[in-house]
C-alpha cells in the first residue's frame, strides 16, 4: 500500500514547498519598521492541480507572506506559553487553474501537506494558555537571534476553515516520516473540496525575560495524495 502512495506522489510530480517564518523581537530602541514574514513558495507540475495560498495574487506568485509584527521584550512578558502576537493564517487548498476544486486524478481521493522536522527545531511549553508538546517552532541561526520566544502552530481542516484551532505536534510523524498538517497520524485525509488552515503566532518560552533579536525558521512542506 505504501508503494502505491509513493507512485502517486511521483506521478503527480508534487514539489517540496519551502516555508520561511521570519519574525523580529525588538527592544524599545529598535526601529519601528522591523517586520516578520512567512514566505511559502510552491510548484505543482504535470498536473492540473494548483496549490492555493488563500488569494489569487499569492497563488499566482507561488508565495504568501504573513506578517507577525514587531514586539518589544517587555511586551513578550515572562509567562511561559503566553501569547505575544495576534494569530496570522494561511489557508491551503488544491484547485485547478480556474480556481474550481481540483480533481486529484490517478485514483486519488485525498490530499494533505506533510512536514518533517527534528527535535532541535521545536519546543514544548507548559503555560496555561497554550499547554502542549512539541508544537512551538524555534528560530534557526546562531547570531542575533531572539531568545525565549517561539511560534505556535495550529491547524484545522474543512470546506470553510478560516484559522487553525488545534495545536499541532510538530514531531508527530506517522506518514512516510512526515507529520501531516491535517493532524492525521496514518494517511492523507483531506477531501479535494476541503482546505487546511495553518495559524501561526508568537508565544513566550519559559519565564526568563526574552532577548531581543531576529526570529527565522524554515519549514519544508510536501503535498501528498492518496
Amino acid at each position: 500500500m505504501l508503494s502505491t502512495f509513493k507512485r502517486n506522489k511521483t506521478k503527480l510530480a508534487i514539489a517540496a514547498i519551502a516555508a520561511g517564518l521570519g519574525l523580529h523581537l525588538a527592544s524599545h530602541a529598535q526601529a519601528a519598521n522591523d517586520a516578520g514574514t512567512l514566505i511559502i513558495n510552491g510548484q505543482i507540475s504535470a498536473s492540473t492541480c494548483v496549490l492555493g495560498l488563500g488569494d489569487g495574487a499569492s497563488t499566482s506568485a507561488g508565495s504568501k507572506t504573513l506578517n507577525l509584527g514587531t514586539w518589544t521584550t517587555t511586551q513578550a512578558g515572562t509567562t511561559d506559553g503566553g501569547n505575544i502576537s495576534p494569530p496570522q493564517t494561511v489557508v491551503f487548498s488544491v484547485q485547478n487553474a480556474s480556481g474550481a476544486v481540483c480533481q486529484l486524478g490517478a485514483n486519488n481521493t485525498f490530499w494533505d501537506i506533510g512536514i518533517n522536522l527534528n527535535s532541535s527545531q521545536v519546543s514544548s511549553i507548559a503555560g496555561a494558555t497554550n499547554t502542549g508538546t512539541n508544537h512551538v517552532l524555534l528560530s534557526g541561526g546562531t547570531s542575533g537571534v531572539a531568545t525565549g520566544v517561539g511560534v505556535m502552530i495550529k491547524t484545522s481542516t474543512g470546506p470553510t476553515v478560516t484559522e487553525g484551532t488545534t495545536n499541532l505536534d510538530l514531531l508527530r510523524g506517522g506518514y512516510n516520516g512526515n507529520t501531516l498538517l491535517s493532524g492525521s497520524t496514518s494517511f492523507p485525509g483531506v477531501l479535494p473540496a476541503n482546505k487546511i488552515a495553518l495559524t501561526a503566532r508568537f508565544v513566550k518560552l519559559g519565564t526568563a525575560a526574552a532577548g531581543a533579536g531576529v526570529f527565522t525558521a524554515t519549514v519544508p512542506l510536501t503535498v501528498w495524495y492518496r
